[in-house]
């Protein structure tokens, strides 16, 4: 009998309330070189498979784990977001979509004994200086060109704003470099690049915090929501959970860690100290980034539970499970944006997996007025969450269903004339893991920009488009629908 608990403290609590439904696939002794990442790359080949929980691990102790593909189903991204059941992934959105717009941010709370492991595992375990080890956790070389293993590929980094405080969760790939140190590799665009790079501008060390075995919703949070420059993802985190989110003084860095986190590491980037990083097989397909010199962090303190389970979200070709989650949460993100920039009878906004989530993005508007559409086009790629790698915007009309791309690009072939309806922006801010841009001249792309919706002018004058009404769908659904399930 599944479980039907939906608080939970922690990735750990997360996995048993998962466990209870059968979501998840148990394997032992599968190595850590290529075996852990080939299983994880064809388990998200399965739309809706489960997630798989790696141990007994050659060459680390038993019960030291990795999670992979833990948001590549509906219900378990339900569960994350905290959304209550749902039967597809269109009531998830609708329901994501109402919890979003009225989400209201709730900072963390900061737990002060933390000599309690109840309220504070991941203090069950600490090392420091020259007992940190950071060979003792699994790290997989996920895929066969990566130029080396990762750590952290479903993690959580916490920076801090030197100069007004604010704490910034992102997710960025951490790359072992032994010993003690690590890479951490942020494109400029991220909050994440623009903070460190202030430590290190002044010829001060960055404090830093990576957190290798988070919250499944924190590692939303941080790798997904689009969180405005200025807001913190804990508070987000808090308004999703509806409760702050327990965090804990880090005794190096002095960052607020989550307190039921698995494993966390502190230390510092140094201004001047790099090595070389990747290359590394990225969500967008492709080995995009190259090897290159990134700043390495020396690691000062490790904290971890007992049996610490590490979540892996390695990235490969779309759709997997990392866009999935973008298609469903930066949608939202995107939507939002577009209305608060007074942006009229927005539809809807749906970033398809096939861009990754990010480099093809529909737009549904109601037109209210000539140049709406152009409006609503600029608007979404110039808008946080659509700049981010964005390349591609098409506008439809109301009646296309933008989460359908054949629908979508029904709207593309039949209602622009390309002379009329395409336009390109040039010298966009770009992005390093952008194949299509020459290595070294990522800094700005360009973007393709297509109005496929009516013509305004003389929509009302432009040829119906055959559907079956309302009214006859229901009807025929009242006589017939018994029958339609086996169409």
């Amino acid at each position: 009998m599944a479980t039907h608990k939906t608080h939970y403290e922690g990735l750990r609590e997360w996995l048993e309330i998962v466990q209870g439904w059968g979501n998840v696939v148990g394997i032992d002794g599968a190595h850590w070189d290529e075996e852990i990442g080939a299983l994880s790359q064809l388990a998200r080949k399965k739309h809706q498979g489960p997630a798989l929980l790696f141990d007994r691990i050659p060459d680390y102790q038993p019960g030291y784990r990795i999670l992979v593909n833990a948001l590549g189903a509906t219900r378990r991204l339900a569960l994350t977001l905290a959304v209550g059941e749902v039967g597809d992934d269109r009531e998830l959105m609708q329901k994501w979509k109402a919890k979003w717009k009225g989400l209201k941010l709730i900072p963390p709370r900061e737990v002060r004994d933390v000599r309690d492991v109840k309220v504070a595992p991941l203090f069950e375990n600490r090392y420091f200086d020259r007992d940190v080890d950071l060979s003792r956790f699994p790290a997989p070389h996920w895929h066969e060109r990566d130029g080396g293993r990762y750590l952290g590929t479903g993690c959580v980094v916490i920076f801090r704003d030197p100069d007004g405080g604010w704490v910034n969760l992102g997710t960025y790939r951490i790359q072992f470099q032994g010993g003690n140190r690590v890479t951490c590799m942020i494109g400029a665009l991220h909050h994440g690049a623009i903070l460190r790079e202030k430590y290190l501008s002044r010829g001060e060390r960055c404090p830093v915090a990576i957190v290798l075995g988070p919250d499944p919703l924190l590692f939303l949070t941080a790798s997904a929501l689009g969180v405005p420059p200025g807001g913190s993802e804990y508070d987000y985190a808090g308004g999703i959970k509806g409760e702050p989110i327990a965090v804990i003084q880090g005794e190096r860095t002095g960052l607020p860690i989550p307190a039921a986190a698995e494993i966390a590491l502190e230390g510092f980037f140094s201004p001047g100290a790099r090595v070389e990083e990747g290359p590394f097989g990225e969500f967008t397909g492709y080995y995009a980034s190259g090897a290159r010199q990134e700043p390495v962090a020396e690691i000062e303190a490790v904290y971890h539970r007992s049996q610490p389970i590490i979540l892996g979200a390695p990235p490969t070709r779309p759709p997997n499970e990392s866009t999935y989650t973008n298609a469903i949460l930066r949608s939202s993100s995107a939507e939002e944006e577009l209305i608060a920039a007074g942006i009229p009878d927005v539809h809807g906004v749906w970033c398809h997996e096939v861009g990754a989530g990010r480099m093809m993005i529909a737009v549904a508007i109601k037109q209210r007025y000539p140049g709406h559409a152009k409006q609503a086009l600029t608007m979404t790629t110039s808008c946080y969450t659509g700049a981010q790698m964005g390349k591609i915007v098409i506008a439809v009309d109301e009646d296309v269903d933008i989460t359908n791309l054949e629908e979508v690009m029904w709207a593309v072939c039949t209602r622009i004339d390309p002379a009329r309806d395409v336009e390109i922006l040039r010298r966009m801010p770009g992005g390093h893991l952008d194949p299509s841009l020459e290595r070294g001249h990522t800094h700005t792309n360009s973007r393709l920009l297509i109005d496929a919706t009516r013509p305004y002018e003389w929509r009302e004058k432009f040829a119906p488009a055959v559907t079956v009404s309302k009214e006859l769908t229901e009807r025929v659904q009242k006589k017939w629908g018994h029958l339609l399930g086996q169409l």
